[in-house]
């Protein structure tokens, strides 16, 4: 019982952030001038999607956001149970994160304050180590604002690699690396511009998972694009839905909310 809780709140975890991922092993590349050249060609195209990206996204800089919180309904689909959950997620950038979530097991609040991660449950109050605190530090650099933020800083890798299919329409893919060295796969819409999907890895205590994100209904606030509806699938299957109810941008978060309770 107490290994499935576990399970439980990493998964939530996983749900209620932006997005983890995890760095993946990269294929060699030739080291010929034409290989070279294809992937320089690669890295402006990335380039070049993911300027228009931007513009999309925001109608101002977005190092001018400087916190966000989004508060949502969702599903969670464990083990063919569902659970009806509310979900506010907090994040100050560059750096801080806390999410809150509400279901039937009660209130659970994760949170990574910049230095270490800390879970309170029913149960108490626990620091969190090894990849769960990762998965706070990759929730937010692989947050939409972060990449298209930070896409085009030295320590950050765009590459454009191809025309895909992505739920059931033509899409512009690239390969982003985060500044931690994680791999997400990025969706956008040619005709919109908008990131409309991730994939990427995660890892759940000592399972690793596949994972897609679908993002639709954009709405505007502030100036600044959001999914108002998204959907993850875990391993192919539905794992998780949620419609979000409220979205405050600048609202002037404080560090003390990131604080560990005593």
């Amino acid at each position: 019982m107490k290994k499935n809780f576990l399970i439980l709140i990493c998964l939530i975890i996983c749900f209620s952030l932006s997005d983890v991922s995890f760095a993946q092993e990269k294929p060699p590349v030739a080291d010929t001038a034409k290989s070279e050249e294809k992937v320089a060609e690669a890295l402006a195209k990335a380039k070049t999607l993911l300027l228009a990206a931007r513009k999309a996204k925001s109608d101002i800089a977005l190092d001018q956001v400087k916190d966000i919180t989004i508060t949502s309904d969702a599903q969670i689909t464990i083990q063919g149970q569902t659970l009806d959950v509310t979900n506010k997620t907090i994040i100050k950038f560059p750096n801080k994160v806390l999410t809150v979530v509400l279901g039937p097991f009660g209130e659970i609040k994760n949170c990574y304050n910049g230095e270490f991660a800390w879970v309170k449950t029913p149960g108490g109050v626990q620091e969190l180590v090894g990849d769960n605190t990762i998965e706070f530090q990759n929730a937010i650099a692989g947050d939409p604002i972060s990449i298209l933020r930070d896409f085009d800083k030295p320590d950050c890798r765009a590459e454009f690699i191809g025309e895909t299919s992505w739920e059931g329409q033509t899409v512009n893919s690239i390969l982003f690396t985060t500044s931690i060295g994680h791999e997400i796969k990025l969706y956008i819409d040619p005709k919109t511009n908008h990131i409309i999907g991730k994939s990427y890895e995660s890892k759940v205590g000592e399972n690793t998972f596949t994972n897609e994100d679908v993002f639709s209904n954009f709405q505007t606030f502030k100036g600044v694009q959001v999914p108002m509806k998204r959907v993850l699938k875990r391993n192919g299957e539905l794992f998780a839905e949620s419609i979000v109810k409220e979205v405050v941008i600048n609202s002037g978060v404080e560090d003390k909310i990131f604080a560990k309770p005593q």
